[in-house]
């Protein structure tokens, strides 16, 4: 059975209207740093994947777009056993190089956003 990272997380893909992707993710304790809140890495992690599912859709089958630049900002700790939701669009699309940006919210609070860069391959 082969497995990807974000399923290994708990991310879930929800289908969503338009060029934005949504993904989803209920972090538990052990996503969660010594100070009880959730890892900079998960959150990184999710942005990281919802971003790429945006450009990938913008893209279309069979275009790989990496990340060569992720930048985050972390706003306010996220909890474990509390709904994330990450919406991430593409922002600009070139021959070389795409842009995308993202957000992460808790309880209707932003947590934490980023934007990206991806390498047209």
């Amino acid at each position: 059975m082969k497995r990807h990272f974000a399923e290994f997380l708990g991310f879930r893909y929800v289908p969503s209207e338009g060029p934005d992707s949504i993904v989803e993710a209920l972090p538990a304790a052990e996503h969660c740093n010594e100070r009880g809140s959730v890892h900079g890495g998960f959150l990184a992690a999710l942005l990281d994947t919802s971003t790429g599912l945006a450009v990938h859709s913008a893209l279309g089958d069979g275009v790989a777009a990496p990340h060569f630049d992720l930048t985050i900002q972390y706003l306010r700790p996220a909890v474990a056993g509390t709904l994330l939701t990450c919406t991430a669009r593409t922002t600009k699309a070139g021959r070389r190089v795409v842009a995308s940006e993202a957000e992460v919210f808790q309880d209707g609070k932003l947590v934490a956003r980023a934007i990206g860069s991806h390498a047209v391959v």
